[in-house]
């Protein structure tokens, strides 16, 4: 092992070496409820559900808490991209409606 990847015991050189552990210092994301993304959007809360659980277009991408009927988390970037791509999708329409 490379002296520079290593760490020693405790500070103390007692002939174990222990590798060197990544700390993972991303912060820890809020995630937000249906009904918070619902008032975002204008929309009632079965229709983020629906489009939440893949059972109507485009797909809102959701964090499911456990299983069965457990709640759905929203990551806010995930909203905001999904706004962005709505957006997108409607130019599209827009533009191909005018031809």
């Amino acid at each position: 092992m490379n002296e520079k990847n290593v760490q020693r015991l405790n500070g103390a050189d007692h002939g174990s070496l222990l590798p060197v552990v990544a700390i993972d210092n991303r912060p820890i994301r809020q995630l937000v409820r249906a009904r918070d993304v619902a008032k975002k959007l204008g929309v009632s809360v079965s229709w983020v559900i629906q489009h939440a659980s893949g059972k109507r277009r485009p797909h809102l991408p959701a964090v499911k808490m456990g299983p069965g009927r457990s709640p759905l988390r929203f990551d806010p970037t995930d909203v905001e991209k999904f706004i962005d791509d709505c957006r997108r999708i409607a130019g599209q329409r827009a533009g191909f409606a005018g031809r």
